[in-house]
């Protein structure tokens, strides 16, 4: 039962903390409508670093660097925990709940890694544990999957879920940038870590596909089988070559459910330039949904900033004070039986190639010789030059088994010295 005025602490004061606070300090009288007869009052803020103080002289008083006393606050009902990363997040979620705290995050990993354990730990204890800021930002997307699309299965989740790699793809495509060139804008811009690991190379996707797909397919999920790729590979020439043929490379994560297997996956793909996916420019985000009631629907938002990010944190807090016993997760608590992940990889696919040659030697007449060799059609081809005059030539495959492209790549390699192999990139098709 939720007391009258509810005790809220926030765990973090970075962009997304500071979003939180700046929208509760402005938005107080709106979001007290929403809760009446209920009101909020801070009662801790915390952070490690002591320039994130706030400005506002109110809130000095009950700012601290330590989590564990604003955890500990004998009037806090609500912890919001936009730290991030891993460890100490998940620890102090723990604690929290474990203590009877309501607890609302934006924290991915934590939840992909550990939120069957920490959903379990909620339910026990009869609190909240939400986290719909962990994969859209501004977006309600798990809200939709959970409460309003419940007619029939979903059957496909597919959407660009990292802001910073689409920003820099998006520059890559219309500025000419190379990827590092576009990375630096990106950090420049705030909208890429000083470390970007997780986001180029996959794993801030992964993670929200399998948030994504547990909540939508309502099943438990094995994270370690879920096969991910990044844009690592990507270069300023296989940008290039893609555009002459008409697409676009965008980083996809994807989640199809046939009768009961389910192919999961996060890599680099081409997109026709119309579809679209194609348009979801910069730091924004697009989810496609696929059910057979409701056929296609698609959504996109803002998918990064402090502000959209705070907005769905409150969102969560008021959710939370609205409905504190209600637990809507019971599937993923009581059924422990993890649905398998298995790749589709019989299915045929087109592919993108990019095969690099070495200066005035133009070995496409026996590249094509291999690739119909092995029963691989063309369908289109692109050609350009690097900044140091290495040929590049881009072919378009028809559908194809990936056993195939792969025996045939591998005979290239083997038979034509002065032709490399740099570049394979499935072209997406969706499965409706």
């Amino acid at each position: 039962m939720m007391k009258r005025e509810v005790g809220i602490g926030i765990l973090g004061l970075g962009h997304v903390g500071k979003g939180t606070l700046d929208i509760i300090h402005k938005n107080r009288a709106f979001i007290e409508k929403e809760i009446t007869p209920c009101k909020i009052k801070l009662t801790g803020l915390a952070d490690l670093d002591i320039k994130r103080k706030p400005e506002i002289e109110q809130y000095h008083s009950i700012f601290t660097n330590s989590a564990q006393k604003v955890i500990e606050h004998p009037e806090v009902q609500i912890i919001v925990e936009v730290i991030g990363g891993e460890y100490p997040a998940y620890n102090l979620i723990k604690k929290a709940l474990e203590m009877g705290r309501h607890v609302v995050t934006s924290n991915k990993e934590v939840v992909a890694k550990h939120g069957y354990e920490l959903l379990t730990i909620a339910r026990k204890n009869q609190v909240q544990f939400l986290f719909e800021t962990s994969v859209g930002s501004a977006m309600p997307i798990l809200g939709v999957i959970s409460n309003i699309l419940t007619s029939c299965p979903l059957d496909e989740i597919t959407g660009i879920l990292n802001g910073t790699t689409n920003y820099i793809l998006d520059l890559m495509f219309e500025k000419n940038m190379t990827q590092q060139e576009a990375l630096k804008k990106a950090q420049e811009m705030g909208y890429a870590e000083a470390d970007p690991g997780k986001d180029i190379l996959g794993l801030d996707a992964l993670y929200k596909i399998f948030i994504l797909s547990s909540l939508g397919f309502r099943t438990r999920l094995n994270l370690d089988q879920i096969d991910y790729s990044g844009i690592s590979n990507i270069t300023q020439e296989d940008i290039q070559l893609a555009k002459q043929l008409g697409y676009r490379i965008k980083l996809l994560a994807m989640a199809n459910k046939k009768q009961d297997q389910l192919d999961i996956r996060v890599q680099p793909v081409l997109i026709e330039q119309e579809h679209f996916l194609a348009h979801i420019n910069g730091v924004n985000n697009g989810i496609f949904l696929h059910g057979e009631n409701y056929g296609e629907l698609f959504f996109s938002g803002a998918g990064a900033g402090g502000v959209a990010g705070g907005s769905m944190i409150v969102s969560d807090i008021i959710r939370t004070i609205r409905q504190p016993q209600y637990f809507e997760y019971d599937y993923l608590v009581k059924d422990s039986k993890e649905s398998e992940v298995r790749s589709f990889d019989q299915e045929e696919n087109s592919y993108f190639l990019r095969i690099q040659q070495e200066e005035k030697q133009d070995n496409r007449n026996r590249i094509e010789v291999i690739l119909a060799k092995n029963n691989i059609s063309i369908e289109d081809i692109s050609k350009v030059t690097d900044k140091e005059n290495r040929f590049m030539i881009g072919f378009l495959t028809a559908r194809l088994q990936e056993e195939i492209i792969n025996k045939a790549l591998k005979e290239i390699g083997q038979q034509i010295s002065c032709a490399k192999v740099e570049n394979c990139i499935k072209v997406y098709h969706s499965t409706r």
